[in-house]
């Protein structure tokens, strides 16, 4: 039990970072203005489950899929940390997490009365690339084979996915009183926090991979 809730700590404290729920807050507000409670409420809910099935299928499919491309997870770790570093180095930078084609599309899709849960809040603002990145290096570290601890490891990674989830809920839910008490400027501050440990967790993947990738060619032992 020590070593599964360890597993979920530090697959919680991985994702949470990198999904970054508390930042994708100001966004939705401005997506869903003029929208009822009621159906702000849907969103939240059908956000949360997207990211979470995202997520989890990432985790169970993601390294079959790769394995059957023969795209090694050494490489897919330094790719992902290289992802996750770019996008921490934004977010460091303040750049918007929409550029200008995204949000003409989100204008788009609000006019004609769509639903904006998938598209764009859960790709490519929560359940990004990154996201994803990171969700695969968990899966390395999970195990490859068909033990019990890898099963275990698994779980624990899912549990951390359905926790996330849960804050993404609970904070679009209550979008409204997040903002009026940490005001635009205190969302923003705690973004650029937050991007400090995405941009370490993606040179950890970085330098993780490259280990791996020297230990497969025989140039380091592990």
């Amino acid at each position: 039990m020590r070593i599964f809730l360890d597993f979920m700590v530090g697959s919680l404290a991985a994702l949470f970072p990198v999904v970054d729920p508390i930042g994708g807050v100001p966004i939705f507000l401005v997506l869903t203005t003029g929208i009822p409670a009621s159906l702000r409420n849907r969103y939240a809910l059908h956000i949360a489950r997207n990211v979470v099935v995202l997520l989890i299928a990432s985790v169970l499919v993601g390294g079959s899929v790769l394995r059957f491309f023969g795209v090694s997870l050494a490489v897919v770790r330094i790719a992902g940390g290289i992802v996750v570093f770019h996008a921490a180095w934004k977010a460091m930078n303040s750049d918007p997490k929409l550029n200008e084609v995204d949000n003409q599309d989100v204008a788009h899709r609000l006019d004609e009365h769509k639903d904006i849960s998938f598209m764009p809040m859960t790709i490519p603002l929560l359940a990004g690339p990154g996201a994803i990145a990171v969700a695969l290096g968990l899966a390395a570290q999970a195990g490859g084979d068909l033990s019990v601890s890898t099963a275990m490891n698994l779980l624990a990674i899912a549990a951390a996915i359905g926790l996330i989830g849960l804050v993404i809920y609970l904070s679009l839910r209550s979008s409204t009183l997040l903002l009026k008490a940490l005001g635009a400027s205190g969302i923003q501050a705690m973004s650029r926090l937050l991007g400090l440990f995405v941009m370490a967790i993606g040179v950890q993947l970085i330098l993780n991979g490259l280990a791996d990738w020297l230990a497969s060619i025989h140039l380091i032992r592990l």
